[in-house]
């Protein structure tokens, strides 16, 4: 089961999957990948809440609902 992690950590995670940090807006790190929905990831004092970081190994691994119809 995932657990809260540093955002350096999920940031790298995404990127080998060949997502890009598009924009940061106050806490929200949003990133893209051609192809997909958006992903908002919020950050509060450096760490990622382990909901969302359940959430970035699913769409890591492609399972994820960010599928663009």
């Amino acid at each position: 089961m995932a657990s809260e992690r540093r955002f350096a950590e999920v940031r790298k995670m995404l990127e080998a999957a060949g997502w890009k940090l598009a924009r940061i807006r106050g806490s929200h790190h949003y990133f893209t990948k051609p192809g997909r929905l958006p992903l908002s990831i919020p950050v509060h004092r450096g760490k990622v809440k382990s909901y969302y970081v359940r959430q970035v190994e699913k769409v890591c691994k492609g399972d994820g609902p960010a599928f663009r119809a």
